[in-house]
Parts: C-alpha cells; structure tokens; sequence
C-alpha cells in the first residue's frame, strides 16, 4: 500500500516537472511552442508506427509513416494550438491578478502588503549576509487642506504625480509603496543610515518642486521624512519601522518638510538629526 507521504513526493515531483515545462513553454511564445509539440507528436506517431510494423513483419513502413505524417499534421496544429493559447491566456490572466495583488490602484506603486513581504525578506538577506538595511517613511504635509481647498481629485493627481517624482529618485533596487492614505514607505536595501538620510534629503527635495495643474491654479505640496536603518537594538523587523515612524513624528512636530532620523546607539547626534537641509 502506498503511504500518502509517497503519494504526496509522487505529485510534488510531476508538480515540479509540469511546471518546469510550462515555464519552458511560456519562454518560447505561443507559436514556436505549437511547432515544436506537434514536430514531437510527429517523430512519437513515426517510431511508434516503425516499431508496431518491425513487430507485425508485414506491410510497408514507407507507407505507414506517409499516414501517420498525415494524420498529425492535419489534426495535431489546431488540437495543439487550442491548447497552448488557453495555457498562455491563464499565464497572463496570473500575472494580471498577481500584479493586481500587490499593486495600489490610485498611484501604480506597490501596496503595504507587497512592501511588508518585501522588507520581511531583506531584514533575513541582511540578517544573513551582514548587509545594511533602511526604510524612509514619507508623509504628505497639510495633505487635508489640499483636498479641502481643492477636492479630493486633486488630492487625488497630487498623490500620483508625488509618487512619479519619488520613484524617479530611487535605485532599481528600492522599493516604493503606499503605505496608506498620503503615506508612502520606501525601502532601501544594502543602504547604511548616512546613504538613507541623503537619498531622504534628495526625495524632500525632488517633492517639493513638484506641482500640479489644477483649475488654472498651481498646487503643490511638501513632504515629511522618517528615516531608520538596521541596528542590533531593533529585535525584529517591525522595530525598525516603528523607529521611521517615531522619526516622522518628529520631523513633523520640528515644522514639517524635513527629514528626521531615528537614534542609532552609538551614532553622533549630527548623523542621526538631520532635519531638512533646504529649509534651514
């Protein structure tokens, strides 16, 4: 009898192999895929053909391969085509709803779902390697009064073109998401507190010049920054983000548009105080 813990390798394995060659396949396109499926249902239809006429010894190989040459390319392009166009519509039916999943829907940025399984895996990349780790947490100042001046849509295009700006100023290697309502977290791997204070400092800046065009007006908006980087005292990832936080309230409470940074044991206070450099 067949123990459930072999029934589950057995289908772990054909799982692996199904998935091997679908990703195969996807790496092909649709029509080379169905060339080279029905070329090997070709060759299986003409050796099956040679073998079952070498075992019988009677009647002509050249004519069975001509009918088995002609049954599979008349049959198996359409059957195959079928096939792999619902294979390759499912793929990209998956990668639309897995880009849904962890995308925001106002801003086109990564959601705070994406952005916390994100900075999960970094804290155990750093943990492990010894790397530098940051976050920034960035909220929009005196975000109610522009949409109570001039309504929530253009609250709305203010959030999305900030968004555009911050992303122009991060690595390929950064992470941007919304963190919630005019709130935006960043995530900076292989950064030290003095690479995140500066990249803090040219975001702040790069925010406030930008503005919208709304009903003959020019709207603009500053930011607050939060900054924190990795140290021993933080015992889990969830402390280095409460000290951005605590840090964002305190460049808040200092008057808004400026960057704070959250104490590191044993960094000088100059390092880890930088308020807004361009509003001094």
């Amino acid at each position: 009898m067949t123990s459930p813990r072999h029934e589950a390798s057995g289908s772990e394995a054909a799982d692996w192999q199904w998935d091997r060659w679908h990703r195969v396949l996807l790496s092909w396109g649709l029509w080379p895929s169905v060339a080279v499926l029905v070329s090997l249902a070709w060759l299986l239809a003409a050796l099956i053909t040679v073998a079952v006429i070498g075992l019988l010894g009677q009647g002509s190989w050249r004519l069975g391969l001509v009918i088995a040459t002609a049954c599979v390319w008349v049959s198996a392009p359409p059957m195959v085509y079928v096939i792999l166009r619902q294979v390759f519509r499912l793929e990209q039916l998956r990668q639309r709803l897995q880009a849904l999943a962890v995308t925001d829907d106002l801003t086109g940025c990564y959601n705070r779902r994406y952005f916390w399984d994100r900075i999960e895996q970094e804290w155990a990349r750093a943990h492990r390697h010894g790397l530098p780790l940051a976050v920034l947490l960035i909220d929009v100042d005196d975000f109610k009064r522009i949409n109570d001046a001039h309504g929530h849509h253009a609250g709305d295009l203010m959030l999305q073109a900030l968004v555009r700006a911050c992303g122009a100023s991060l690595r390929s290697t950064d992470v941007l998401a919304r963190y919630g309502g005019e709130e935006l977290a960043v995530l900076l791997p292989q950064t030290n507190l003095s690479g995140a204070l500066a990249m803090a400092e040219r975001i702040r800046a790069a925010l406030q010049q930008v503005r919208i065009d709304w009903q003959g007006q020019s709207v603009g908006a500053t930011v607050s920054v939060g900054v924190a980087a990795l140290h021993d005292s933080h015992a889990n990832v969830q402390a280095m983000v409460h000290d951005a936080d605590v840090a964002l309230y305190e460049a808040k409470r200092a008057g808004r548009n400026r960057v704070h940074g959250a104490p590191m044991p044993g960094a000088c206070a100059a390092l880890t105080q930088s308020a807004a450099i361009g509003t001094l």
